[in-house]
């Protein structure tokens, strides 16, 4: 078996890429083609553990050239294309976006950037996760963190087992963490989809696969191409059957990283598949896969922020922008960095690593120091910008400033529904001579303890300042008269992409929703009764539930 370099790798890498990059281009042919990534952390983990396994058999394995080769792969073609972003922000972003983006370009060339977004990419500033232009820097991050674990594992069972891998440790190794990803994904779906933990038993496929590989049989005839079939279809079938309702990773990532291993496999050998996959376009592809990856999200995000959307003809200017801009930042950016320009290791850590950490560091505090350059954009953006801002944390005690009219007779609170009884509710105010107060918080049911969770292509936003805008405004409630509470109460019944979960329940399902909804609206109720105020309930404005006219006719 020939284990050097085989262009079937890289063509596997265009697989992978084309699915990401037509999935986030929002064609409709491959809803689960957030699954390519899934197959980059399987490829990723069987090319870095052969060149691992090589250099601690032969004596030759070294921390700071391992992480040098790693820098140099990585954060120049980062660097390029975070840059482009931050000053593209500059221009299109307002500012509580651009303080986002900053903070996480910075985040992601640290390797932390899946941290902040399992955080804040549920709606923190009221961004939609589509359009944040680094996002997909999530993985990048995953799996660097992997490699700062995976080696020293390695090479602690190098030294156990006296140069001799044990396999059993290994595969127990994988069943522990692929359990442990099925159990977090079920109730902690967000986190697991960024987390490196929930992701471990993806790259670890690809690990043992480099470890056991050479001790497997040779194929033959069709035996290979049944097994290459087998992992090509396991790969087509997740990206067509996937969508953003799939609970992911947990057990179902398993199925396009088996598929990926078997093609891995198989493709050592000459099938018609792997004749297929080392096609000069589908390694061109794989070889500017990682540029592309890089560079594909930030245009599309763009173009959705300043755009309102994603047309299908934005989409296909895109991916023809990106592969252009991909090109140059590897044969430019990526290819001269990782051979013509050696640099010493110190230095290397000096200029690539030191020096632009310190350099995001600045940039980050200048920009929300400025407030994200509020004025960039004229008085407009400052009134914009105030519109978008999340509901303050800070708590306002209505009985020192009621005479200022910040409180009143009457709270209106509510999601966007509510604000259609606005004008009606402030008319039967006036009519008793009483004030209104209205809060209303788009997306955020009236209801304490509650916290919404809206699925978005492949991610889930989380919506925890929701909880946080209820808490504070119901803590006043014992300084109004009457608290009216209206919402868009149906939407657990009329959407799909829409749940609820409590500190009870964490399931992302309809009946689940609608017993939190239930708990949720009985606790906020006795709580407006505690505190003295008398509760209002509006049902909803009326809703279509069916197609009442057939336009076609």
């Amino acid at each position: 078996m020939n284990t050097s370099y085989r262009a079937h790798l890289d063509g596997l890498r265009a697989v992978a890429i084309s699915l990401v990059v037509l999935y986030h281009a929002g064609f409709s042919l491959f809803p689960g083609g957030f699954i390519g990534v899934d197959v980059f952390f399987v490829l990723s983990g069987f090319l870095i553990t052969r060149q691992l396994v090589q250099g601690m058999e032969t004596g030759t394995f070294s921390y700071k050239i391992f992480y040098l080769h790693r820098l140099r792969r990585l954060a120049p073609a980062y660097l390029v294309v975070a840059l482009s972003c931050l000053i593209a922000g500059f221009f299109i972003l307002l500012p509580q976006s651009f303080i986002y983006n900053s903070k996480l370009a910075g985040l992601a060339f640290l390797s932390l950037s899946n941290f902040y977004l399992a955080n804040t990419a549920g709606g923190y500033f009221e961004t939609q996760a589509e359009e944040i232009p680094l996002l997909h820097t999530w993985s990048l991050s995953v799996e660097e963190q992997f490699y700062l674990l995976w080696p020293v594992l390695l090479l602690v069972l190098f030294r156990v087992f006296k140069g001799r891998l044990n396999t059993a440790f290994l595969v127990v190794l994988f069943v522990v963490t692929f359990l442990f990803s099925i159990w977090y994904t079920q109730s902690r779906p967000i986190n697991a989809y960024y987390l490196l933990f929930p992701r471990f038993y993806e790259l670890l496929t690809g690990c043992i696969l480099a470890i056991v590989m050479p001790r497997m049989p040779q194929l033959r005839g069709p035996a290979v191409e049944l097994l290459s079939m087998l992992g090509l279809t396991l790969i087509i079938v997740s990206a067509l059957l996937f969508n953003n309702t799939t609970l992911f990773p947990g057990y179902n990532a398993l199925i396009p990283c088996l598929g990926t291993a078997l093609l891995i496999y198989s493709g050592m050998f000459n099938g018609w598949i792997t004749r297929i996959l080392e096609t000069s376009v589908m390694v061109y592809l794989g070889k500017i896969s990682y540029s592309l990856y890089l560079w594909h999200w930030p245009i599309f995000a763009f173009t959705r922020y300043a755009t309102g959307g994603l047309t299908p003809e934005h989409a296909v200017a895109g991916i023809i922008t990106s592969i252009l801009l991909s090109f140059l930042s590897w044969k430019y950016v990526e290819q001269p960095f990782r051979g013509k320009y050696k640099f010493t290791p110190k230095t290397s850590f000096r200029y690539m690593y030191l020096a632009p950490a310190c350099v995001f560091i600045v940039v980050v505090l200048v920009i929300n120091k400025g407030d994200g350059f509020i004025n960039r954009f004229g008085e407009k953006s400052t009134a914009v910008s105030a519109m978008e801002s999340v509901p303050s944390s800070i708590h306002v005690n209505c009985q020192s400033i009621v005479s200022q009219g910040y409180c009143g007779d009457i709270l209106l609170v509510g999601d966007s529904h509510a604000d259609h009884f606005t004008d009606f509710v402030n008319s039967l105010a006036q009519s008793a001579q009483l004030k209104l107060n209205t809060k209303t918080y788009r997306g955020c049911p009236p209801l304490l303890g509650l916290t919404p969770m809206h699925i978005k292509d492949s991610h889930l936003e989380r919506g925890d300042d929701c909880r946080l805008h209820n808490e504070h405004l119901l803590d006043d409630a014992e300084y109004y008269r009457y608290v009216v509470l209206a919402g868009y109460w149906s939407i657990a019944d009329n959407r799909d992409d829409h749940f609820f979960i409590n500190d009870n329940y964490s399931d992302l399902n309809r009946e689940t929703s609608l017993q939190v909804i239930k708990e949720s609206l009985y606790a906020t109720v006795q709580h407006v009764v505690d505190s003295g105020a008398i509760p209002v309930i509006i049902k909803d404005n009326p809703l279509l539930t069916k197609q009442i006219c057939n336009y076609s006719a």
